[in-house]
């Protein structure tokens, strides 16, 4: 229990926001915000929903409605606090089955059968990002969506620059949905102009403002690296999309990089680096040789079934991050 115990240390004072106190014109958007439909209840079957445990002051009060008509999945984007762990046992009965990615993690989600997988193996889908045969001629990228307020795109650009300077004819692409705007303070927009001179003078730099999924699908896979260069906890939400490249680089050894993967081969490509001035060289691993994102809902689904009579046509449904990207 070292790296659980590590990871409740790391983010013990975090606070628990209490339920949301909803109105009947807010509940569908209150399950919206509370998870997934995994499968849609049939005849007498019930369907499955996953649950974002980080959103369960919007399931909390609509519970009662959703487990007539589904069996309950709860889902986490690590790490797992003590405060955290606290609300799912107080809310325990609400659960059918919790995902867990480790054997250790397992003894921690006791209250309920647990499912080998982490959450993302359940909603990364793999059509939206396929495994494509090209060419990895570029060096770094960046796309991972966070608020501006922790964005640092000149630290991307210092990083960035520093591996290019070691190449002989190297690459790195910056995405970014939008450019900072009304929300964002007088800060994160001269951070922005600043980063854009400096990237349009230098040839080896392309800045790509609101990608298209065929653009990020093709640069990930195009990509060695892919560098993020917060210095705050980002959340591993984007792990497996990133490892469509070479790798993700990390600045720091986030609690959650553990977990980020149920798969060793593809934990070792998680790095923590000081920027990008050293970063070893890594295999590309085809993430789909081991499971696809249908293969583990599936599981799940003949798992839940053992104990429920569940509709088993798990249906389409988009990964949540693709909200990031237009067309």
């Amino acid at each position: 229990m070292r790296g659980v115990g590590r990871l409740r240390r790391r983010v013990g004072r975090e606070q628990i926001q209490p339920p949301v106190d909803l109105g009947p014109e807010r509940r569908a958007e209150a399950t919206r915000l509370s998870g997934v439909v995994l499968t849609e209840p049939a005849d007498d079957a019930k369907g499955v929903f996953l649950v974002n445990g980080t959103h369960l002051r919007f399931f909390v009060p609509i519970a009662g409605d959703l487990r007539q008509d589904y069996v309950i999945v709860l889902t986490h984007w690590w790490a797992m606090s003590k405060v955290r762990l606290r609300e799912y046992r107080r809310h325990a009965s609400l659960f059918d089955c919790v995902v867990s990615p480790s054997a250790e993690y397992d003894g921690v989600f006791d209250f309920a059968p647990t499912f080998r997988a982490h959450t993302a193996d359940l909603v990364v889908d793999d059509e939206l990002w396929p495994l494509l045969d090209l060419p990895r001629e570029i060096d770094v990228v960046e796309s991972v969506s966070i608020p501006w307020a922790t964005k640092r795109p000149l630290a991307w650009l210092d990083g960035a620059l520093r591996l290019l300077d070691t190449q002989t004819d190297g690459r790195a692409v910056y995405m970014a949905k939008r450019e900072p705007g009304a929300k964002e303070n007088d800060r994160d927009r001269l951070e922005w102009r600043q980063f854009r001179t400096l990237a349009e003078a230098d040839g080896r730099i392309t800045v790509l403002v609101g990608a298209t999924q065929e653009d990020v699908a093709g640069l990930y896979n195009r990509a060695r690296f892919l560098y993020h260069p917060s210095d705050r906890e980002f959340g591993p939400r984007c792990v497996l999309e990133a490892l469509y490249c070479g790798a993700v680089v990390l600045v720091d050894d986030y609690p959650w990089r553990e977990t980020a993967t149920t798969r060793e081969e593809l934990r070792r490509r998680v790095v923590v680096a000081e920027g990008l001035r050293v970063v070893p060289e890594h295999d590309v691993v085809d993430v789909r040789e081991w499971q696809t994102a249908r293969g583990v809902r599936t599981a799940l689904v003949e798992l839940l079934a053992e104990r429920h009579r569940v509709n088993r046509d798990v249906a389409a449904f988009a990964m949540f991050s693709n909200v990031r990207v237009s067309g």
